[in-house]
């Protein structure tokens, strides 16, 4: 669930809203899995993360990174109002594996929050791979979750918060041992693991000393928990057929994925997530006898340019002019991006459409800084306005489009726009459907 709209992440959710994100699990995991039971022979197995729920973020910055490390419940009851109705609605369609997120819960700065009992929850520190109150007590014993946890990449190397007292042995240990992780995912050194193995009895900890409160049960392999994370990550594999049948057909899988009848339901599924955010009755387009000027952009003007000619072939039989001064309608699209993937920005993620945008740095702590860089989401951001006002000097109208991965203030392309719409990497072609009345606007922002 994005309760933070600065979260790079945003675009992995389904949105803010529990009640809808609940619904969308309900119904898109037996349809992957091939069952309500489980996942099938002819499903695929769907893990759901991140556990338990990664939009609780502190200043939205993403735990791969030092400054994201930690998870903020700000406000009492958030973590079983906002977080655990969409992993609580995966684990009722059992999913067949479930991944936590690195950080770690953040007592000194969240509310009091409730377990699925309504009691309080201890906010022990340790990354949620490593935290036995929310994967074994919460998770396994409240939620009933029968399948298999997945810690994600790199939580013995890299993304360790909580641990990092421990050594490599003893993250994997504590991971399997003490909170109940079945697979270490990313890591490849087998090493590592047989020594947490070993310790446990060739009288290692006699000799080496562990933390406060870390006791070498916690942090070493003993057969019980080997057996049982090789168990359940056995049954996803049995489940699939992949002892008895290891290949797919490739035949029959090209089949399926050239049919017409697919292709046709992913068109209509994307014409029914364009938003009409807003219309002043320019909406549906009549282009006939008029000049249109066509462009999209994006953070990267390349990547603009490679887009503005595909727009311009969907366009077909419209009259098209490369001058907008000579333009009736400019039909304009907007791809903006902040930052890269998990990195997010120089400062706090930038949220406004805009370009060349002086906004400050952030220190290790977080606080912004005097120093400054320049943000751009959308180059070409006042390119809109210049557009917009020689189209409008004309008395014609502007029709702008708006990809959401993020949460964008948009200010700088609405105040433009005579109609917009707003899609989530929708296909164009799909967008010019409703904007050409081919196809009645339906979807709703979800953000």
């Amino acid at each position: 669930c994005m309760t933070d709209p600065r979260w790079q992440r945003s675009y992995g959710t389904f949105g803010e809203d529990p009640e809808l994100i609940s619904q969308i699990m309900e119904h898109i995991i037996p349809r992957i899995q091939g069952s309500e039971e489980g996942v099938t022979a002819e499903g695929v197995a769907v893990t759901t993360k991140h556990f338990p729920g990664g939009g609780a973020r502190e200043n939205g910055f993403d735990p791969h990174y030092a400054a994201g490390q930690w998870n903020v419940y700000a406000t009492p009851g958030s973590l079983q109002k906002y977080h655990m109705p969409g992993f609580k609605a995966a684990v009722s369609k059992n999913t067949s594996s479930i991944m936590p997120y690195y950080s770690k819960p953040a007592a000194q700065k969240s509310a009091v929050q409730q377990d699925c009992e309504g009691k309080d929850v201890r906010f022990d520190p340790y990354g949620f791979a490593y935290n036995r109150v929310f994967i074994h007590d919460i998770l396994r014993g409240q939620m009933g979750f029968k399948g298999y946890i997945n810690s994600d990449t790199g939580i013995v190397h890299n993304m360790k918060w909580g641990v990092e007292m421990l050594d490599e042995p003893e993250r994997i240990g504590f991971a399997l041992n003490n909170a109940g992780v079945d697979v270490i995912s990313g890591l490849f050194d087998n090493a590592y693991g047989r020594e947490a193995y070993d310790r446990a009895t060739n009288g290692y900890y006699e000799t080496h000393k562990l933390p406060e409160g870390i006791t070498p049960e916690m942090v070493t392999l003993n057969d019980e928990a080997l057996d049982r994370a090789v168990a359940r990550t056995l049954t996803e594999m049995f489940e699939l057929g992949m002892f008895e049948n290891t290949y797919r057909d490739a035949k029959k899988a090209k089949e399926i994925v050239s049919s017409s009848k697919y292709w046709a339901d992913a068109e209509l599924a994307h014409r029914q997530s364009v938003v009409l955010l807003k219309n002043d009755g320019t909406l549906p387009l009549k282009a006939d006898g008029k000049k249109a000027y066509a462009e999209a952009f994006h953070q990267d003007p390349k990547q603009g340019e490679v887009a503005t000619a595909a727009l311009k072939e969907m366009l077909g039989a419209v009259t098209l002019v490369d001058d907008y001064h000579d333009a009736d309608i400019a039909i304009l699209f907007a791809n903006p991006s902040s930052g890269d993937y998990f990195t997010a920005t120089a400062g706090y993620l930038e949220l406004d459409i805009c370009e060349d945008k002086t906004v400050p740095n952030v220190d290790d702590n977080c606080r912004p800084m005097a120093e400054t860089h320049l943000e751009t989401t959308l180059a070409g951001t006042h390119k809109i306005a210049e557009i917009a006002a020689a189209v409008h000097a004309k008395g014609g109208k502007v029709i702008a489009n708006i990809n959401f991965p993020l949460a964008w203030m948009v200010g700088n392309v609405e105040r433009h726009a005579d109609a917009l719409t707003a899609g989530f990497e929708t296909y164009p072609a799909a967008t010019l459907d409703v904007s050409f009345g081919r196809y009645n606007p339906a979807g709703k922002l979800p953000i």
